[in-house]
């Protein structure tokens, strides 16, 4: 799954999730919860409460939540909790905008455009650090042309000119755009093949068809494991990459301010999956592996080496600073559309523990 996926889209899909929204609760998630709901077993010592968590999509990162679950955090911290999947970051705004959900699982640069669009949400904890998209380019386009990751990021974007790009998503075009600006390489360079699907790109890179195409671990991961390619950069090597807030947990101003001891529940158990994931525990790795049985074990550890977790869930004004600069550098903004990334304002801290 390509994480940069979270912010393909998102424009056209706030009509649509506007009147998801307006529907209710069982509109907004019976359609895509089917089958993916999982509870935590046993009642907690003191219950806060029951509540339901939303990811925008089934990435490793944001299997946090079922880290947590299935390693009983939410019970001891004594919140119950149900987890669903949905089809993007805007069925996740409808859905803590209608009440049907309490918390999502989602990228900050969608909270960002929701917030351009004046919904209401509030980022209470940071999952990951970092845009974790990578480049992979054939290893025959490499060898030919003497590229390697250990080159400046312009010359190694340089040496790509004359190959063909599957361009899977609006945001990884976006991405591919960036790496050529900051290494003063033209546009026109480097052509775009138009890309359906992640197995779709697989395949076009193993017969030849295309020489690059930019994603996100696992689908990065997958590709080097079986021989197609080489990780020749990172969104991480761009300018705002690095450093900014990317995927983060998402509640509304009015449920965070009603709800401060479940919120504050919901963050600490988080917290603890995170560090369990950054430490790979046997008992993480394992949790990730039953969300992704068909990766094995050794993809599904090193695409976990790959992400950046935030310690504590902790947030950063720099790291808002630099997701903002990125939003707008790929488009996901407009120009002028001005968006205050304030402590206070979209995000805060005090329900860390």
């Amino acid at each position: 799954m390509n994480v940069r996926s979270h912010v393909a889209g998102l424009v056209p899909m706030f009509a649509a999730a506007a009147v998801l929204a307006a529907c209710g609760s069982s509109s907004a998630i019976s359609s895509s919860a089917s089958g993916v709901s999982t509870t935590v077993a046993g009642t907690p010592t003191t219950s806060l409460g029951s509540v339901t968590i939303a990811k925008a999509v089934n990435t490793e990162d944001l299997t946090a939540v079922d880290v947590a679950q299935k390693e009983g955090y939410f019970t001891k911290a004594g919140v119950d909790v149900k987890s669903i999947l949905v089809g993007g970051s805007s069925v996740v705004n409808a859905s803590l905008q209608s009440g049907s959900v309490q918390f999502g699982l989602a990228s900050a640069a969608a909270v960002l455009l929701a917030e351009s669009h004046n919904i209401p949400l509030i980022v209470v904890g940071a999952i990951t650090q970092g845009d974790n998209a990578q480049l992979v380019v054939s290893d025959a386009w490499i060898k030919s042309h003497n590229l390697s990751p250990a080159e400046p990021i312009a010359s190694r974007i340089k040496g790509l000119e004359g190959t063909k790009f599957a361009r899977l998503s609006t945001s990884d075009g976006a991405a591919l755009s960036d790496f050529e600006q900051e290494s003063g390489v033209p546009a026109s360079s480097i052509s775009n093949v138009a890309i359906n699907s992640e197995s779709a790109m697989l395949a076009a890179m193993q017969h030849g068809l295309v020489q690059e195409f930019i994603a996100s671990p696992p689908t990065s991961t997958i590709a080097v494991s079986d021989g197609l390619g080489t990780v020749l950069a990172s969104a991480k090597d761009l300018k705002f990459g690095a450093g900014q807030e990317y995927n983060v947990l998402i509640t509304t101003p009015a449920y965070a301010k009603a709800h401060s001891a479940i919120v504050t529940a919901v963050t600490t158990a988080l917290g603890k999956a995170l560090s369990d994931m950054s430490a790979q525990t046997p008992a993480a790795l394992a949790a990730v592996q039953s969300v992704f049985p068909t990766l094995t074990p050794g993809v599904v550890k090193s695409s976990l080496e790959f992400f950046s977790f935030a310690k504590g869930m902790e947030q950063s004004q720099t790291g808002w600073n630099d997701a903002l600069s990125f939003a707008e550098a790929t488009g996901i903004l407009k120009p002028g559309v001005v968006v205050s990334v304030s402590e206070g304002g979209i995000w805060t801290n005090q329900y860390l523990k």
